[in-house]
């Protein structure tokens, strides 16, 4: 018959592996916990993995479309105010034309038409987010300059010298003696001398920095729709041509006929330029509908996505808490075990 002997060593350092294994899995267990998930995936799902993973993934393209349908809609509605503002001022200008007095209506429009002038250069330069929101795909930087600055701009420049050209000089006596069919002429579409300061070629390069492409924007896995609008759409260009014919154009110093053929052009341009931001804004607005659309439908798939990633990949809360408490409490008696067993010594029994 053979015994074994036994060191006091080995009854000490029993329990201690066990309190390591327990701590070990209390870690494991306070981790699921606090996440509501497994806390080794690959242990607990295997095969499963790849399923949850895939799952994971669209779940986490769907936020990104998510979070980006936010800043898109940020855009447009800047956009959607800021064409608001510019229709309005473009009716006003035209209620102001059709309401002033005929002795004094140049003088009024040109007044009007320089304010709302103005307000239409900074309307276009608005930026949402750091981005130009009509410089189409060129979102760095404004696109339009101040007409009437210091310096003048390249804009103001080409109206002056192509009216110097075709009119004579600001205020002089000459330019009463221009005729109705003179001015028709000038202000004629699309080869009038002055249309043609507006055409796409001298737009971009006397007028916008702006890009002809818009922004399009994909706002959910299968839909992608127009987010921006350019500051050389036609409807714009028009207004911006109305309010210098009536501010810029010394309107005062013509013949009553030479008036009446520019306030009607003025007019015609005005009431072309509503309609033409009207659809504009309509656009945006099957666009902003399209993104709420988005939104609801995304909201859904992320809701069944995330069920049944939490079906693969979830815990019971209630069982790692039971099991983080057996555990501690093993590991309590571990401590208490290997306390007694320290006190444990020959001397004491001699």
């Amino acid at each position: 018959m053979r015994t074994n002997a036994i060191s006091t060593a080995n009854l000490w350092n029993s329990p201690r592996m066990g309190v390591a294994r327990a701590q070990a899995e209390i870690a494991t267990a306070n981790q699921e916990l606090v996440t509501g998930r497994h806390a080794d995936m690959g242990l607990a799902l295997g095969s499963r993995t790849g399923a949850a993973f895939i799952l994971r993934q669209k779940l986490a393209e769907l936020t990104a479309l998510r979070d980006g349908n936010d800043t898109t809609s940020l855009r447009l509605s800047s956009s959607q105010t800021v064409l608001q503002q510019i229709q309005s001022g473009a009716d006003a200008t035209l209620k102001t034309l059709i309401g002033a007095p005929p002795d004094q209506r140049a003088e009024i429009v040109r007044k009007a038409a320089t304010s709302q002038l103005a307000a239409l250069t900074a309307a276009l330069n608005t930026s949402a987010g750091g981005q130009s929101i009509f410089g189409g795909t060129n979102t760095l930087e404004s696109p339009m300059a101040v007409y009437a600055g210091t310096p003048s701009s390249t804009a103001k420049q080409a109206v002056d010298a192509v009216f110097a050209f075709q009119l004579g000089t600001r205020g002089s006596a000459a330019l009463a003696t221009v005729t109705a069919v003179q001015m028709s002429s000038f202000l004629a579409e699309p080869n009038g001398a002055f249309a043609t300061l507006f055409n796409d070629a001298n737009w971009a390069l006397n007028w916008s920095d702006a890009s002809d492409t818009t922004i399009d924007s994909q706002v959910s896995l299968t839909d992608r729709v127009q987010t921006s609008v350019s500051a050389n759409a036609a409807a714009v260009r028009d207004v911006a041509k109305a309010l210098v014919i009536a501010s810029d154009l010394d309107l005062s110093s013509f013949s009553a006929e030479a008036q009446d053929v520019a306030f009607e052009r003025i007019a015609d341009l005005l009431g072309s330029a509503s309609k033409g931001l009207v659809a504009l804004q309509a656009d945006l607005g099957r666009s902003q509908a399209t993104i709420t659309d988005a939104n609801t439908r995304m909201e859904a798939q992320r809701t069944l996505l995330t069920k049944q990633i939490g079906q693969l990949e979830g815990v019971d809360v209630a069982e790692a808490k039971t099991r983080i408490d057996q555990l501690t409490t093993q590991v309590q008696i571990s401590y208490s075990l290997t306390s007694q067993l320290r006190q444990l010594s020959l001397v004491n029994y001699l």
